[in-house]
């Protein structure tokens, strides 16, 4: 996580900007930050001609107005600014064009955005750029504690996960928090065949989980007795579900997982079970690591588009 050196975090003038400054606040404490971007997009930065003809000195230049209501938020609840520099960035057009165009010239390494629940507005963007952005992001829904004491990764065993898992450690190791490997196991099709009941094959699919997560950890030079293990069984087809049902009952802060990691436009797009995480309601925030140096082509591609 020390290697989230640029940051930018995308404030919409809702009561989430609160948790965001908040959030990006504690993690400049014992982070390593070299710059912050507090950015806001409006649609349009220009007022109707007939209400400026008819209030000529109703407001300053929009933009001004708008980067000033962000500094007093930002003043109020970003504690560790003296720490680190920071710039307040407003521009019009569509949010996620402007992020997306804007993450690339700021050579941005983590966007930190919020997740909207019941606070009024789509809350779609994330998701938006979950799958678009070069750069890692963090989602941190509306009134999230910032606290990371407890953080689960969930593992299929593949580069990618090991990619997420290494993420893993390094925020364990910032924070000083518990570590727990997740992974969702099920009963293969056709299982009927081998004369066993379904709860008896899915304690043989468990079986095989328990040892696949320890020669993982061995692979990738980490200590079973460094982390807690933790399996689920996906009765439903329903993977993302349930991660995020055991996220909650061991209380997780923090849910780390990857991009796909391949080359090409793949590694920039997420995988099924990531992009349904994406879209899950939830109160946990979510960190979706990216390899910024394998997407920064794509990114140039799509922003010459």
């Amino acid at each position: 996580m020390n290697s989230f050196k640029r940051i930018l975090v995308g404030l919409d003038l809702s009561e989430l900007d609160k948790t965001l400054i908040q959030y990006i606040s504690m993690l400049t404490a014992v982070l390593d930050v070299d710059a912050i971007y507090f950015m806001h997009i409006a649609p349009s930065l220009e007022l109707p001609d007939d209400v400026v003809q008819k209030y000529p000195d109703l407001l300053a230049p929009l933009d001004e107005s708008l980067e000033k209501g962000i500094r007093n938020r930002v003043d109020q609840y970003f504690e560790n600014k003296k720490n680190v520099d920071y710039q307040i960035l407003v521009k019009e057009g569509n949010a996620a064009d402007q992020i997306l165009r804007w993450s690339g010239i700021k050579e941005i390494d983590l966007i930190l955005m919020g997740r909207k629940r019941m606070l009024k507005g789509s809350g779609i963007l994330p998701g938006k750029l979950a799958k678009i952005a070069h750069c890692s992001l963090l989602m941190v829904p509306e009134f999230s504690l910032p606290k990371i004491s407890k953080i689960m990764v969930p593992v299929d065993f593949s580069r990618k996960s090991a990619m997420a898992l290494a993420a893993g450690i390094g925020i364990r190791e910032v924070f000083r928090a518990e570590l727990v490997i997740q992974n969702t196991y099920r009963v293969p099709v056709g299982y009927h065949a081998s004369g066993k009941t379904y709860e008896e094959f899915a304690n043989i699919m468990k079986g095989h989980a328990e040892e696949n997560a320890k020669a993982f950890l061995s692979k990738n030079d980490v200590s079973p007795a460094h982390v807690q293990l933790a399996f689920s069984l996906d009765d439903d087809n329903d993977p993302a579900d349930k991660i995020y049902q055991k996220a909650r009952a061991l209380k997780a802060d923090l849910v780390v997982i990857a991009s796909r990691g391949r080359t090409g436009i793949a590694s920039v797009l997420l995988g099924s079970v990531a992009d349904k995480m994406c879209q899950n309601d939830t109160d946990i925030p979510l960190l979706i690591i990216k390899d910024k140096k394998e997407n920064m082509g794509v990114l140039e591609a799509l922003l010459r588009l």
